[in-house]
């Protein structure tokens, strides 16, 4: 994943919300929209933890999405942590990312 890969600007990130194609689990909620190429965006709720432990999470987050063959996954992304997320193990995240996605290409 690198810099063209990222969904940054508020307005990207309203435009794939606003779509509300979406697929949900307990611990991960994956907004998506139809692209060109793959983009992800995560968003960490500022409730579930100070700024420290968000950008801990965000960038596991960015870790197992490196690691992923993005290169058939066209849409636009915007990935929303749950609570739950933050107390899995380091292969339940990486199995949790990988299966909303694989819903996300074989269209839920």
């Amino acid at each position: 994943m690198n810099k063209d890969n990222v969904v940054k600007k508020n307005w990207e990130f309203q435009k794939i919300l606003d779509t509300k194609n979406q697929v949900v689990s307990k611990n991960l909620i994956i907004y998506f929209s139809k692209s060109k190429f793959f983009r992800a965006g995560i968003s960490i709720p500022k409730q579930f933890a100070n700024a420290v432990e968000r950008n801990h999470y965000r960038n596991q987050i960015r870790a197992i999405l490196r690691k992923m063959d993005i290169s058939n996954i066209n849409f636009d992304t915007v990935i929303i942590a749950r609570k739950t997320f933050f107390n899995l193990s380091w292969d339940q995240k990486i199995k949790e990312v990988n299966k909303l996605y694989e819903r996300i290409t074989n269209g839920k």
